[in-house]
């Protein structure tokens, strides 16, 4: 008789999130936009994406400023919880346009984010792989460009909250804040989405708390961008 002994850390778990061209390039802009580039602020050089059903909520923030994305996928996917290197989003950015669509074809481009990762996860086992994936049309034998990178094992800071109590705060005055993290937030305007709303809020002690921007498109929301207030000489 002979027996097999599996190691869990060799069984793993394919997820495809499938999307449009545009909403990969999309997704890469509006991340990269907010997330830190000095290696000394650690996983938030990158971006955390969880996913289930229909939609997938990207990350990422340097600390200062956050974006957050809701992107509709084209078939649904299990509950995942995952934190995406910087060199991906960049890859993803630069080669969004690999294949164009064709005029007066039937078919177009599609992206693919695909993430290998343990079927039985704990903190002795790598937190797996993800790729990204253009193909010319949707279907596996269809010519393609793909990047892949290990993902982080760095658990993400928790973000949900802050933007949730931002937009129940009692609204405050104008406050300053800074101009190029305003102009970085146009990253998460697309071709449909109305002007953002925005809304400021009222910090503690009297002093103003962080500006929240909306883009929105038929009721629906799709990003946010939650903005510290600059210090003034007040602050100081």
């Amino acid at each position: 008789m002979t027996s097999t002994t599996i190691d869990a850390a060799d069984v793993t778990v394919v997820h495809e999130l499938t999307m449009s061209t545009p909403d990969m390039g999309w997704i890469a802009r509006g991340l990269l936009a907010a997330a830190a580039t000095d290696e000394i602020y650690g996983v938030r050089c990158h971006a955390h994406i969880v996913a289930e059903g229909l939609t997938a909520v990207c990350t990422a923030t340097d600390g200062y400023r956050l974006h957050q994305m809701h992107l509709p996928l084209r078939a649904p996917v299990p509950a995942v919880d995952v934190v995406i290197p910087h060199d991906l989003l960049v890859w993803a950015g630069k080669n969004v346009r690999t294949f164009k669509p064709k005029k007066d074809a039937l078919i177009e481009p599609v992206a693919v984010l695909q993430l290998v990762v343990p079927a039985m996860p704990d903190e002795h086992t790598h937190p797996g792989w993800a790729t990204v994936i253009y193909r010319e049309w949707d279907d596996d034998t269809a010519p393609s460009a793909r990047f892949d990178a290990p993902l982080r094992a760095d658990a993400y800071p928790p973000t949900d909250r802050l933007i949730d109590a931002a937009r129940v705060a009692e609204p405050g005055p104008p406050s300053a804040v800074n101009l190029d993290f305003l102009a970085d937030a146009r990253a998460l305007a697309t071709a449909i989405t109305d002007p953002p709303t925005i809304h400021y809020t009222r910090g503690t002690d009297g002093k103003p708390g962080p500006a929240l921007l909306d883009f929105w498109a038929g009721g629906v929301l799709f990003g946010s961008a939650l903005i510290q207030p600059s210090k003034t000489e007040t602050d100081e």
